[in-house]
C-alpha cells in the first residue's frame, strides 16, 4: 500500500555502500553520486553504467531499495546535510555515511520514482518544444528581413 506518511529515518551508511570514486572504474546504473571536493552539494545519478569523477563519492543502495527513489531523497535532504557536515568547500568522505534518508515501503518508493520519471519526461518534452519554437522564431525573423 502506498503510504507517504509512514517511513523509517535511517543513515546512508545503514542502507547503501559508498566510497570515493576510483578512476577508470565503471559503476552500475542506479548509482548516486555526491561531489565532496569543491562542492556546493552536487548530486548525480547514473542512468547507465559509466565512470564517476574522482572528486565524487559513488553510492549504491542495497537491494530492495529503488535507486531512483534513493537519489530523489538525497536531493531532498542535501541542504540539511550540507549545513551540518560541509567543512568549507569540502565534505569528508566518512561524513557521507551520516546522510539522512527517509525510507518508505517498496511500493511507495516505486510510486515516487515513477511520478518523478513522468515529470522529468514532461519537462524534456516542454524543453524540446521551447527549443523548436525558438528555432522557428529565428527562421521567421531571418526570412522576414531577406
Amino acid at each position: 500500500m502506498i503510504d507517504f506518511n509512514t517511513y523509517e529515518e535511517v543513515k546512508l551508511e545503514d542502507v547503501a555502500e559508498y566510497a570515493r570514486a576510483k578512476k577508470g572504474w565503471i559503476y552500475p546504473a542506479g548509482t548516486s553520486t555526491i561531489q565532496i571536493s569543491a562542492t556546493r552539494g552536487q548530486i548525480g545519478y547514473l542512468d547507465k553504467p559509466s565512470e564517476v569523477h574522482t572528486k565524487d563519492v559513488a553510492i549504491i543502495p542495497q537491494a530492495g531499495i529503488n535507486p531512483r527513489y534513493f537519489n530523489i531523497i538525497m536531493n531532498k535532504n542535501i541542504d540539511e546535510f550540507m549545513t551540518k557536515y560541509a567543512t568549507g568547500i569540502n565534505i569528508k568522505e566518512n561524513e557521507v555515511g551520516k546522510f539522512p534518508i527517509q525510507l518508505h515501503n517498496k511500493e511507495t518508493q516505486d510510486a515516487v520514482a515513477k511520478m518523478f520519471g513522468y515529470v522529468e519526461e514532461q519537462e524534456q518534452i516542454a524543453q524540446t518544444e521551447i527549443s523548436n519554437l525558438k528555432n522557428l522564431k529565428s527562421n521567421l525573423m531571418d526570412n522576414m528581413f531577406v
